[in-house]
């Protein structure tokens, strides 16, 4: 079955002080794979939602999904312009048609109910140290404790969308998505964030968690990189797997996988180096040529690695994403 070029890797590294990480960015299917399957969707007015601000940004953000450079919904009779939530990435695979059949009305409906749409204050009691006897020259010479009232704002946001077949009728998708933001502050440092940008922001991540429950959608894989074992690396092998860090923290992932692999070339031993090879073959999406690498780093440690197993886990689902994904592609 023919592989899709899914990836963009960019690296970074945490502190010195934790383990060195590779970051990529992967499409991953929707779990609502019924959904996903429509092409034509339209979006219909919700319950309590008289201002149509809710249905405006679901709109907007099924408008938004874009996979293979063209949008993966087309939303019929949008009221909104797309980008609400953001300009979402544009994931091209040149190799597919771009010509599509041309289709006329909705597949489906989205509807539903608006829940919790609101925000409040609530109260709570701060202690503070302060100066209670002072000298005459202003030193203090009794501290004692004292209670000020703060303020904690709340924003709650829930809608249940619907998702109707229109040849059927079926209900394919029914689910609430709630989200809640809250910023706190006392009188002696400052106020909180307004409710009304406290509930935008809670309206916005619960419609986000939607929209990419019924479309492909990015997310980032934190893949360790492993740099010791117990091998017996000689000073050059273990300046060249430093030296492919340093590479990586630069960004430069093709520098940093020919120096892995310039060092796997001169020290035959270990799991660290066949490890480093199969990350570079994940990152390059070449999934048999990551397991054989990951299989062999597996073969070779004396005991379980956690970040080992965790790669070869890592493939099988990509492989099953893969699929899944190929199902759902327009």
């Amino acid at each position: 079955m023919r592989r899709l070029a899914l990836a963009l890797c960019c690296l970074f590294l945490l502190p010195a002080c934790a383990a060195p990480v590779v970051s990529k960015q992967v499409l991953v299917p929707a779990p609502a794979a019924e959904v996903a399957r429509l092409t034509r969707l339209k979006v219909t007015a919700f319950d309590n939602d008289d201002t149509g601000q809710v249905r405006a940004a679901v709109e907007s953000a099924l408008a938004s999904v874009v996979v293979d450079g063209r949008p993966y919904f087309t939303v019929v009779g949008a009221s909104a312009p797309t980008g609400g939530l953001g300009k979402p990435m544009q994931w091209i695979d040149s190799s597919r048609p771009k010509v599509q059949p041309i289709r006329y009305g909705a597949e489906g409906t989205v509807q539903g109910s608006v829940g919790q749409d609101g925000w409040r204050n609530e109260h709570y009691f701060e202690r503070r140290k302060e100066c209670v006897v002072e000298d005459d020259k202003g030193r203090c010479r009794l501290w004692g404790n004292s209670s000020i009232t703060c303020t904690r704002r709340v924003a709650q946001f829930s809608f249940t969308p619907r998702v109707v077949a229109k040849d059927t009728g079926e209900v394919l998708l029914a689910q609430e998505f709630s989200e809640s933001r809250q910023s706190s502050a006392c009188p002696d440092n400052g106020s909180p964030a307004s409710g009304n940008s406290l509930l935008a922001a809670a309206r916005d991540k619960a419609i986000a968690r939607f929209r990419d429950h019924v479309a492909p959608h990015v997310v980032t894989l934190d893949i360790p990189l492993l740099t010791e074992d117990d091998s017996g690396m000689n000073a050059q092998v273990k300046v060249l797997v430093a030296g492919g860090v340093d590479f990586a923290k630069a960004g430069q992932t093709d520098k940093a996988c020919k120096v892995w692999r310039s060092a796997a070339a001169k020290h035959a031993a270990g799991f660290v180096l066949p490890y480093l090879s199969g990350v570079c073959a994940e990152l390059e999406d070449n999934l048999d040529q990551a397991e054989g690498f990951y299989a062999q780093a597996e073969q070779r440690a004396q005991q379980p690695v956690p970040e080992i197993a965790a790669a070869l886990a890592r493939l099988k689902t990509t492989r099953a994403d893969l699929d899944r994904l190929e199902q759902q592609r327009k």
